[in-house]
C-alpha cells in the first residue's frame, strides 16, 4: 500500500510540473524575444548615435546642407539593413525586385525622390566604383554586394521620406541668420543670407541681443535627429510598442504620433505595412567649416 501511495504522489508531482511549464513557458519565450530584441535596439541606438555624427560632419564642409546631411545619414544608417538577420534572400538577380518585394523600396522612388530633392542620389550608380563594394572573389559577394549596400540607402532614405526619421537642425536658427547674415551670391549670380566662417577667432566675440549669442556660437551646427526602429522579433515588438506609444501626442506630425500611426493597421496603408516602432533619438554638434547657408537649410537653393 505503501508503494502505491508513493507511486500516486510522483504521478501527481510530474502532472503538477507539467502544468506549471506550461503555463511560465509563454512567458519565459516572451523574456528571452525580449532580451533579442532590446540588443538589438541597442544596436540601432549605437548606429544612429554614429549616423547622426557623420551627418553634422558633412554638413559642416557642405554650407549646412540638410539634402546632403539626409543622404549622409542614410549611408551611415544603411548597416541596419545589410545585417544578416535583414538580408535580403537569394534567388533573384534584380536588386529593384528584391527591394520592392522585400523592403517596399522600388526603383520608382529614385524618380519620385529626384523631382523633390534634385539629382542628389544616396550612392553613385557608376559601376567602377560600386565594383568596390562588391569584394569579388572574397567570398562576400552574396552579403555585402553593392546591390544591397545600395538597396539599404534606398531604403532608409525611404523612411526619411515617409516621416520615419526626422533631421532636424536646430542651430543655427533663424535668429542666428536674422543677427549675423550677410547677403552674398551663392550658386551663380543667386544672393543668399549666410553665416560668415572665415577668422572666427578675430572677429567680435559679443552676445547678441536678438540671437542671445555670438557669432562664434552661430557656427556651431547641432542636428537633432528622431528614428522610428522598426522592431522585428513577433509579439514581443507589440508589447514594446504598446508601452512606448504617445496616448495623447501633442502634434500629429510628431515622430511620437508617426511611429504610433505605422503600428496601427487602420491608419497604416496595409496590414503589409504595418510597423510596431519605437523613437530613438540623437544629436551631434560641431563646428562648420564652410559658411552656413540658409537657402540649403530650408532646401530653398535655386528655387
Amino acid at each position: 500500500m505503501r508503494d502505491n501511495n508513493y507511486r500516486i504522489g510522483k504521478k501527481n508531482e510530474t502532472a503538477q510540473a507539467m502544468v506549471e511549464f506550461v503555463v511560465w513557458i509563454p512567458l519565459l519565450l516572451i523574456i528571452i524575444g525580449g532580451i533579442f530584441q532590446f540588443a538589438l535596439i541597442y544596436k540601432a541606438k549605437i548606429t544612429l548615435n554614429y549616423a547622426t555624427f557623420q551627418a553634422v560632419r558633412t554638413g559642416t564642409i557642405n554650407n549646412a546642407s540638410l539634402s546632403k546631411m539626409e543622404t549622409s545619414f542614410a549611408s551611415n544608417m544603411a548597416p541596419l539593413y545589410t545585417s544578416s538577420y535583414m538580408s535580403i534572400p537569394q534567388g533573384s538577380n534584380s536588386q529593384t525586385a528584391e527591394c520592392e518585394n522585400n523592403f517596399g523600396a522600388s526603383s520608382s522612388d529614385d524618380v519620385e525622390r529626384t523631382a523633390r530633392v534634385g539629382t542628389n542620389t544616396i550612392m553613385m550608380s557608376d559601376t567602377k566604383i560600386r565594383s568596390v563594394l562588391d569584394n569579388e572573389g572574397a567570398g562576400m559577394d552574396d552579403k555585402w554586394s553593392s546591390e544591397k549596400v545600395y538597396c539599404a540607402r534606398r531604403i532608409v532614405q525611404r523612411q526619411i521620406e515617409d516621416g520615419f526619421a526626422k533631421l532636424t537642425i536646430i542651430n543655427p536658427s533663424s535668429e542666428s541668420f536674422t543677427a549675423f547674415r550677410i547677403s552674398k551670391n551663392y550658386k551663380g549670380d543667386t544672393l543668399a543670407r549666410m553665416i560668415p566662417n572665415d577668422n572666427l577667432m578675430y572677429r567680435n566675440a559679443n552676445i547678441n541681443s536678438t540671437s542671445l549669442q555670438s557669432l562664434q556660437d552661430a557656427n556651431l551646427l547641432k542636428l537633432h535627429v528622431g528614428y522610428c526602429y522598426k522592431m522585428i522579433i513577433p509579439f514581443v515588438n507589440k508589447i514594446i510598442h504598446e508601452l512606448v506609444k504617445e496616448k495623447s501626442p501633442p502634434d500629429a506630425n510628431t515622430l511620437g504620433a508617426i511611429c504610433d500611426a505605422g503600428g496601427n493597421s487602420a491608419l497604416a496603408d496595409s496590414a503589409e505595412n504595418q510597423r510596431y516602432g519605437i523613437p530613438l533619438y540623437a544629436q551631434s554638434t560641431m563646428r562648420m567649416q564652410s559658411d552656413a547657408y540658409l537657402c540649403e537649410i530650408t532646401k530653398t537653393c535655386g528655387s
